[in-house]
């Protein structure tokens, strides 16, 4: 069976996780990763123009809400994002000389709804908390934009410029050149979710602690009711970085996040319409008609992306010409 296409609408939400090789720890968290990972992620939107309105990195895999501009622009980021963790993080890092990362990643649309949005930005900043790692968000001691979205500011880290470092120990030879010579500090900007780009930075500001506080909250009841304690701090930087867990809990990814069965029911109906049209257009193009009209948005077989021809803000409202049935 073919696979289907990748299909991002216009400036959607995103929710975007990658997994570590065989579910490894290799994104344990140390002050050293933590600057490396976002060095490379605010590298990655700079040189990508990419929206991002939250960042969450576990031990073995991470978590990113993203606003691009279609499938490509996703596509082009997180080649950018993986490639430079692999090699920061990876080979540098944690000496890990096999692939860091063995899967694609995965990406779920979320809907225009503000209870979608909340929901989903909700189950990202819960994380550390839900899986009895640490008490408060507040407590995690890896990348984590809960502090970052509540009061305004940029995460900062460290991009290390490896081309021109590269070049100055081609030229000199390896005495005399340090790796910090080519370091620089990197920010990562987080904007307010799409439901919440027409209110005041402070008013939506406050809903996120309002939503961090509810998490510490819950956790505390559920921590209580279960008679179970946090791992702590100290035990999460203890981890050795090449375990492998026995064990992996693992749930099917949801088609979208809605808040709603009418939402579902519409985008599932766009979604069915874009890979009945792709496929088509596929077999067609297999019988030498290279007229054949892929949706916008989509990757053809061995051809360019064909690009959204008047791209409109809105999960709903992605359906036009160029293949795509009205």
């Amino acid at each position: 069976m073919p696979r289907n296409p990748r299909f991002v609408p216009p400036f959607s939400l995103q929710h975007v996780t990658d997994v570590v090789a065989q579910n490894r720890f290799l994104l344990t968290p140390s002050p050293e990763l933590k600057e490396r990972f976002l060095g490379v992620l605010g590298k990655a939107q700079e040189v990508h123009e990419m929206t991002i309105c939250a960042a969450v990195v576990l031990s073995s895999h991470y978590h990113l809400l993203l606003r691009p501009r279609d499938a490509k622009h996703l596509a082009d980021f997180m080649c950018f994002l993986k490639t430079n963790l692999a090699k920061e993080i990876g080979r540098r890092l944690q000496d890990w000389t096999s692939h860091f990362f063995d899967k694609r990643y995965h990406t779920t649309t979320v809907s225009d709804e503000e209870a979608a949005q909340t929901n989903v930005l909700r189950y990202v900043l819960s994380h550390g908390v839900k899986e009895f790692l640490v008490d408060t968000v507040r407590q995690w001691p890896g990348v984590h934009s809960a502090e970052a979205l509540m009061k305004g500011h940029q995460m900062m880290g460290r991009w290390y410029d490896r081309s021109a470092e590269n070049a100055a120990r081609q030229s000199a030879g390896a005495i005399g050149v340090k790796e910090e010579d080519f370091a620089s500090p990197m920010g990562v900007a987080f904007s307010p979710l799409p439901c919440w780009e027409h209110l005041p930075g402070a008013t939506w500001r406050n809903y996120v602690v309002e939503m961090v506080e509810d998490i510490d909250h819950r956790g505390a009841i559920e921590r209580k009711i279960q008679g179970k304690k946090s791992l702590g701090v100290a035990k999460i930087l203890a981890q050795d970085p090449h375990h492998r867990p026995d064990d992996v809990a693992k749930s099917p990814q949801p088609l979208f996040h809605t808040a709603s069965r009418a939402t579902f029911d519409a985008m599932a109906e766009i979604w069915r319409r874009v890979i009945e049209t792709y496929h088509e257009a596929s077999r067609l193009l297999r019988k030498g008609d290279r007229s054949a009209g892929f949706p916008e948005g989509t990757f053809p077989p061995s051809l360019p992306f064909v690009p959204f021809a008047n791209p409109t803000v809105g999960v709903l409202g992605v359906l036009g010409t160029r293949g795509q049935p009205a």
